[in-house]
């Protein structure tokens, strides 16, 4: 008994469900006649309500029932006419007579991470130890990390579509790839094989040629310096000039060594020792080194083109490279190449290059390297280094040093240099300037000589025997009658003959000061050419002899005077208490030492 009445209750229960779900239904199925043309929407909706007999329930704040609709329907159903009104942004609940209005929830689009990280660590696969100091990058965006000290490694990679494939690469180890297939926080151990390759026979290491072109040193020749006799008074001299020659170069390579390695941060230095791959992007931005589109593995990409606010730092640049402070390359730069402030490159340069202060370039150059201050090549030079203040060619010159102030080379090839100091180790061709001098197969003379006009005269001649300069004093002493001595400057050429014949025409502007006859400190000027024949005596000594041509000039009278145990042949007039000018033929003996 008790079993049917509970089987009565839950038939009698469904079927009022059913009822009510069936009118329910009914309400929005119902089909009306409606026809309204801009009418706000709460008016459109008092209109259903009238023709299907219920009511709508709505929180105003939460659907917009002020704005206005047009709505022509035929006998549709009233849930196809409310979904022409609202879009589809309201959905209906149906409660006995009430149709309730609810704006319909937007659902919320599933959440993307944008970046994942990759982590792990670097484990040596013979040992089993961990690795510090690795290299750990990501080839397409240039995402990279060092291994800490315990070998842990984290990288923050991007989702992307494209691939992402991570490198790892380090000193004395196999590199590794590995594909990236999952774009979420990935954790990931590395084991690394060591490098067992062995050279063969014959052949260097591959490691021993591994060179960081950022602080290579280029080996600057030496030479050695052949020793004068002691016998001579003058062996002073050349040693000195020796000295300060050995002592520019030292200076040269500490630029190489110290200067050029620190623009590379630490982090940087590691990557470039133990990436041995090339990365290649056409276009790089910089603020700083570590700051830029190649991110910390700038000094392992080469760039087309290259833009960098204060400093910049790459492998090479294959075009165009521009910065408004530093443009620091480890590798070869080709093409243009402009600074505010200073180039640096680790290897070779082909274009033009020119910075405002300074251009260190380790390798050679072929092309125009310009300076308002200072030109440095490491190696050799081929085409015109142009600066304000010095230029510096280490290894071979083919081409032209043009600078107001010094010039550097060590061998002169072809062109020249032209400068007011000029320095070669050798040279093929001429330097022009106030003081030139070349080392190994240069022009020098170390003279002393007496002559009608000066009881003594020391003179030193330096440069190549086309073209030479020639410095030299002059001193008479107490002797009456005569200047007290003169200081003079000048150019000459010499023919060598062989066997120790030769022969010099010099050109020289002298000052003269006159004794206390005249007011102090008295100048007057004495301009000479000198023709003189060459003879060597005995190993490096030689004797010299030959005319002069003599014109000195004088804002007194009377300096010049008949009164001299050597006479001069006269030319135009004897001298004079009433002449300021005088012009004579003289004559001049020397004893020279010579350089070679």
């Amino acid at each position: 008994m008790k079993t049917k009445l509970q089987l009565l209750i839950f038939l009698s229960g469904w079927l009022l469900l059913s009822k009510a779900s069936v009118y329910a239904q009914g309400i929005l199925d119902t089909r009306i006649t409606i026809k309204s043309s801009q009418e706000r929407v709460d008016q459109v909706l008092s209109k259903i309500e009238r023709l299907g007999g219920f009511s709508f329930s709505y929180s105003p704040d939460a659907i917009d029932v002020r704005r206005k609709v047009s709505v022509a329907a035929d006998e549709e159903r009233i849930v196809d006419i409310l979904d022409k009104i609202f879009q589809q942004e309201v959905q209906y609940k149906v409660r006995r007579r009430y149709v309730i209005l609810q704006k319909r929830a937007v659902p919320k689009a599933a959440k993307v991470e944008e970046d994942f990280n990759f982590s792990g660590y670097i484990v040596d696969g013979a040992t089993g130890e961990k690795l510090a100091n690795a290299s750990v990058y990501e080839s397409s965006t240039l995402i990279s990390t060092i291994s800490n000290q315990y070998g842990y490694y984290k990288l923050r990679l991007p989702n992307v579509s494209s691939k992402l494939q991570l490198e790892v690469r380090k000193e004395e180890y196999v590199g590794v790839s590995i594909p990236v297939m999952q774009r979420e926080d990935t954790y990931r151990p590395i084991l690394l094989s060591p490098d067992t390759l062995r050279p063969l026979a014959g052949k260097p290491a591959r490691l021993s040629q591994r060179i960081d072109s950022v602080g290579v040193k280029v080996v600057v020749p030496e030479y050695e310096t052949t020793a004068t006799a002691s016998s001579n008074p003058l062996q002073g001299i050349e040693p000195v000039l020796d000295k300060t020659h050995q002592k520019l170069r030292q200076t040269y390579q500490f630029v190489q060594g110290e200067f050029v390695s620190a623009f590379a941060s630490a982090q940087q230095h590691i990557h470039t020792r133990n990436i041995e791959d090339t990365l290649y992007r056409p276009f790089q931005a910089s603020l700083l080194p570590f700051l830029g589109t190649n991110h910390g593995l700038s000094g392992n990409v080469v760039n087309d083109f290259s833009l960098n606010l204060l400093a910049g730092y790459s492998l090479g640049v294959n075009a165009m490279e521009i910065g408004w402070g530093i443009n620091a390359v480890r590798g070869n730069v080709k093409g243009f190449q402009l600074a505010g402030l200073s180039n640096v490159v680790g290897n070779n340069v082909t274009g033009f290059q020119f910075a405002s202060v300074l251009n260190v370039t380790l390798g050679d150059v072929y092309g125009f390297q310009g300076s308002n201050v200072i030109n440095y090549t490491g190696k050799n030079f081929r085409g015109w280094q142009v600066a304000g203040i010095g230029n510096v060619v280490v290894g071979h010159l083919n081409g032209y040093q043009l600078s107001p102030v010094y010039n550097f080379a060590g061998t002169v090839r072809s062109g020249h240099q032209i400068g007011m100091v000029n320095f070669a180790d050798s040279s093929a061709t001429v330097p022009f300037g106030m003081f030139s001098y070349v080392r190994r197969n240069g022009y020098r003379r170390y003279e002393v000589s007496i002559d009608e006009f000066n009881y003594f005269n020391a003179t030193f001649k330096t440069g190549m025997p086309k073209f030479y300069n020639v410095f030299t004093m002059s001193f008479n002493g107490l002797a009456a009658h005569r200047p007290i001595g003169s200081m003079g400057y000048g150019f000459g050429t010499a023919r060598l003959w062989g066997r120790g014949w030769g022969a010099n025409l010099d050109l020289t502007a002298n000052a003269v000061w006159l004794d206390d006859r005249y007011e102090e400190s008295a100048i007057a000027g004495l301009f000479r050419a000198s023709l003189s024949i060459e003879r060597k005596i005995a190993g490096r000594f030689a004797l010299a002899a030959g005319p002069t041509l003599n014109l000195f000039v004088s804002d007194y009278m009377g300096v010049v005077t008949n009164k001299r145990k050597i006479e001069p042949i006269w030319i135009g007039h004897a001298p004079s208490e009433g002449r300021e000018e005088q012009s004579w033929l003289g004559f001049a003996v020397a004893l020279r030492f010579c350089n070679k």
